[in-house]
């Protein structure tokens, strides 16, 4: 979906649930976030094509959970944004909630057209088939992929997702306008517009860390689509630069925020030794889990059984 679909929507679920000006304005920072993950690095646009990068590498649970350690209402809004993106067609290729994990699955059951693949003893864990390569053929240059691969995304049921980007905008830009109205001549405080926009040593850190967002966004898309035509190449000096000063940008402003603000900090350590006892809990449970599963699905292989698929 577009930037300004994304932006709109998270700040109308921001004025509904929230109310307050400085909550909705950290809701559309965090709607615009995750399609930094476009091709806008250092890498070709042939690998950058081939590995499917975008709708992943910003697009999934455990960047939120990482954006979440940093501002819960910046996580919001990039939630957002994934599950908007998430309601889109294959043409648009969805959004790949279990980045980087789903990658460790490297084969699957069935290929693309339902053809039954044959199956290596050595391989333990499988996707049930093929993510469905024809329909990517029609979507955009820089995000098909003709390369057989596991199915990793999630789609949506829309027919159009170019109708469903203008709905969502139009419906979401009309009812954020509604209650900018109520609120400013209904007597009805939805949005509480006497709240402080600017607050002491929050401002500086957030407006450093939204220009680099937006340098991200905006120099990227004008070099990528400038280079859109081009063959394939490695991006020029300036646009490694420019992507290089956006996100120190960004990491200057998260250092700011927490020099500024230490109280926002206290008892954070604490809080990510639990976090980190958890992580390391779910990992050796799954490792645990996968395990007993590979092992009995090696056996059934060995019988002549069909391993089940996750």
């Amino acid at each position: 979906m577009n930037f300004t679909t994304h932006v709109t929507f998270g700040m109308l679920v921001g004025a509904i649930f929230l109310g307050k000006l400085d909550l909705i304005l950290l809701i559309a920072i965090g709607s615009a976030i995750p399609d930094m993950d476009r091709e806008y690095g250092f890498f070709s646009k042939d690998y950058f094509r081939y590995h499917q990068i975008h709708r992943a590498l910003c697009h999934n649970f455990l960047f939120l959970g990482i954006l979440y350690l940093l501002n819960p209402f910046i996580a919001l809004g990039a939630f957002l944004h994934t599950l908007l993106d998430a309601l889109t067609t294959t043409k648009d290729r969805g959004v790949e909630w279990l980045y980087p994990f789903s990658r460790l699955v490297k084969r699957s059951i069935y290929d693309h057209t339902g053809k039954r693949k044959e199956l290596d003893p050595k391989t333990r864990i499988y996707m049930y088939q093929d993510d469905p390569v024809e329909l990517t053929r029609k979507t955009n240059v820089d995000l098909r992929d003709y390369t057989p691969r596991p199915w990793r995304r999630s789609y949506g049921p829309a027919v159009s997702g170019g109708i469903l980007d203008i709905g969502i905008f139009v419906g979401s830009a009309a009812l954020l306008a509604l209650l900018v109205l109520i609120s400013v001549y209904g007597g009805i405080r939805v949005i509480d517009f006497s709240s402080p926009l600017i607050i002491d040593n929050e401002t500086v850190p957030l407006l450093v860390g939204a220009l680099g967002i937006i340098l991200v966004l905006s120099i990227g898309e004008l070099g990528r689509r400038s280079e859109a035509k081009k063959v394939s190449r490695t991006p020029p000096f300036l646009w490694k630069l420019s992507f290089f000063l956006s996100l120190s940008l960004i990491a200057l402003g998260i250092i700011l925020g927490a020099y500024l603000n230490p109280g926002l900090l206290t008892g954070f350590e604490v809080k990510l030794l639990y976090i980190g006892a958890g992580v390391v809990t779910v990992f050796f449970v799954a490792f645990v889990l996968l395990k007993i599963y590979s092992m009995r699905s090696l056996a059934r292989i060995k019988k002549g059984d069909h391993p089940k698929a996750i």
